[in-house]
């Protein structure tokens, strides 16, 4: 039996019972309160006084203390001594209220997004900081639009704290994560809001939710529909007469039943041991399963490719996506360094090779500085694979993402330099002397790169043999399987059969024209506008400047093709 709840659009929350009734009873231990519930309120009590009173003058002190503080001055935040005492024993150790604060922000993963807040209070940016706080924290604009504007917010002034001077060698612009900012909502209302873990909330969608698909669009849109989810499974556990006070409870339940689906075979010894180590800081194992479901949703593939995929990603450091142009090897790269990521941006770096891409944008390199009375010095520079080793050895137990697009377009020799021995010997026991500082470096195992290489581009032919055989190879064609669930999915599916089979027929013309890999993919015809535009218009957008280019001296050809596409004769 199972308890349901709309969640929205008539989209339905399902409860087993029998899971319900379980949580209920844990509900009454104490386990459940010291290892879900207490500090999650301790952070609750803390950052509701503390924003709860717009125009205090010592708001960006108090803020640059919660983050930079084990333990903030609770006088000065104004906590009743009752209050206080109940904080100090919900977070005690030597991490107090900041550790967990940082655990539910991604564990020490989150300690790294607000080491500069502090910083950038000493540096002047309070006022801003602050405003930026306060204005998260109002009922209005709708979440979504203050979300998405306080990550910009909050990105603007660390640009403009690295102008000041205020940046730490090896520091970068990024903008802070979807946990981090969840943490400040769910803290100041957790009636409304709730915290955020992507696996744990991936394995919710997928276990809990009836017709209802993980949301997309922007960081905030996906974070106020998520929020949503869990208040429907909030009302879903009321409703089997479980006594949910807030999104915490809530939460907790889809956080617990991810940790006991990952961790099926863990004794009850274990368990108690683990529960006693309080705020937990060490995230869950990913759920591949989880990951391929999602993956198998956003890129319409069968399930059982889709977890192949998964798995061959997780357990090898260099994939390489290789097809036709229009095939989807970028999208799908995209979104699956992301899943495994779990949305954290921080985790992934994405960056296209072209010809003039070089060793020093990559690795590292000399940069020109200009100093103070325009005084022109040389200083050595982290490129952006070196920024994202460091990024990765702070989190070890976390996956990082590095994803090429084009890889074939650059001269990856003089690019990749000793990383050709390191991606292959990885790991602190096999370093490698950088050129230029001189220093010792060497490649994460946390860390996976996914390239992808158009196989019409001639360029492929300079692709150097040795890295070739450091990449596992995945091959993507034109799937006219994808192409019809994509169109019925967008309300064509009056058209699926006509766009694949024109595809088709196309491909297996240019089958015949020198050059096998000449083939056209099936993304150029997902269009939303394909009804508008036809398939001349697609001819004309797409297709025809890529064969174009590959048929430049056969303009019989490129007419005799045009004629299978639009007229499906040869």
């Amino acid at each position: 039996m199972v308890t349901a709840t709309e969640v929205g659009n008539g989209m339905k929350a399902i409860v087993p019972v029998d899971e319900a009734k379980a949580f209920a009873s844990l509900m009454q231990t104490s386990q459940y309160r010291q290892d879900e519930r207490d500090y999650k309120w301790a952070v609750h009590l803390v950052l509701s006084r503390l924003l709860s009173r717009d125009g205090r003058d010592d708001l960006p002190t108090l803020i640059a203390d919660l983050f930079g503080q084990a333990m903030p001055d609770l006088d000065r935040i104004g906590i009743a001594p009752d209050d206080q005492t109940f904080i100090r024993s919900a977070v005690p150790g030597p991490g107090g209220l900041r550790g967990a604060i940082a655990n539910l922000a991604g564990g020490r993963w989150g300690i790294a997004q607000f080491i500069w807040i502090p910083r950038a209070v000493d540096f002047g940016l309070g006022a801003q900081m602050a405003d930026a706080f306060m204005q998260l924290v109002q009922p209005e604009p709708p979440v979504a639009q203050r979300v998405d504007a306080f990550r910009d917010q909050l990105y603007a002034a660390s640009q403009e704290l690295r102008t000041k001077g205020g940046f730490e060698p090896g520091w970068g612009l990024r903008r802070v994560s979807l946990a981090f900012v969840a943490v400040i909502l769910a803290g100041f209302d957790p009636t409304t809001y709730t915290f955020y873990s992507s696996s744990a909330l991936h394995f919710g969608y997928g276990r809990y939710a009836q017709e209802l698909d993980w949301p997309k669009g922007t960081v905030g849109a996906i974070y106020a529909e998520v929020c949503e989810f869990v208040r429907g499974v909030g009302h879903a556990l009321s409703d089997s007469g479980v006594p949910i006070r807030d999104l915490i409870d809530a939460q907790s339940f889809i956080w617990i039943g991810y940790w006991n689906s990952n961790k099926p075979n863990q004794s009850e010894q274990t368990k108690s041991s683990s529960s006693s180590k309080k705020p937990q800081v060490t995230p869950p194992l990913l759920n591949l399963e989880v990951i391929a479901v999602e993956l198998a949703k956003t890129v319409y593939w069968p399930s059982d490719r889709a977890l192949q995929l998964v798995k061959l990603v997780d357990r090898w450091g260099q994939i390489l996506f290789q097809g036709p142009p229009g095939t989807g090897k970028t999208f799908v790269a995209e979104r699956l360094a992301r899943l495994f990521c779990q949305e954290e941006e921080d985790r992934l770096e994405i960056v296209q090779f072209h010809p003039s891409y070089a060793y020093e944008d990559f690795v590292e390199g000399i940069r020109p500085v200009v100093n103070e009375g325009s005084n022109l010095t040389y200083e050595v520079r982290k490129g952006i694979f070196l920024k994202l080793v460091e990024l990765a050895e702070t989190a070890p137990e976390e996956k990082f993402f590095i994803m090429i697009d084009e890889l074939n377009r650059a001269n990856l020799p003089r690019v990749f330099g000793e990383l050709l021995y390191a991606l292959e010997y990885r790991g602190a026991e096999h370093t490698f002397r950088l050129p230029y500082s001189g220093d010792e470096a060497y490649v994460p195992r946390n860390i996976t790169f996914i390239g992808t290489m158009n196989t019409a581009d001639r360029s492929i032919a300079l692709v150097d043999a040795a890295i070739r055989r450091r990449f596992r190879h995945v091959s993507f064609a034109p799937d006219t399987n994808v192409l019809k669930s994509w169109l019925g999915d967008h309300e064509l599916a009056d058209m699926a059969d006509l766009a694949a089979g024109r595809l088709v027929s196309l491909n297996h013309q240019l089958d015949e024209v020198p050059g096998a890999d000449r083939l056209v993919g099936h993304t150029y015809l997902m269009r939303g506008d394909l009804r508008e535009i036809g398939l001349v218009g697609v001819w004309e957008e797409d297709i025809a400047p890529v064969l174009n280019e590959h048929l430049f001296n056969q303009p019989h050809e490129l007419n005799r093709l045009r004629d299978v596409f639009l007229l499906g004769s040869a």
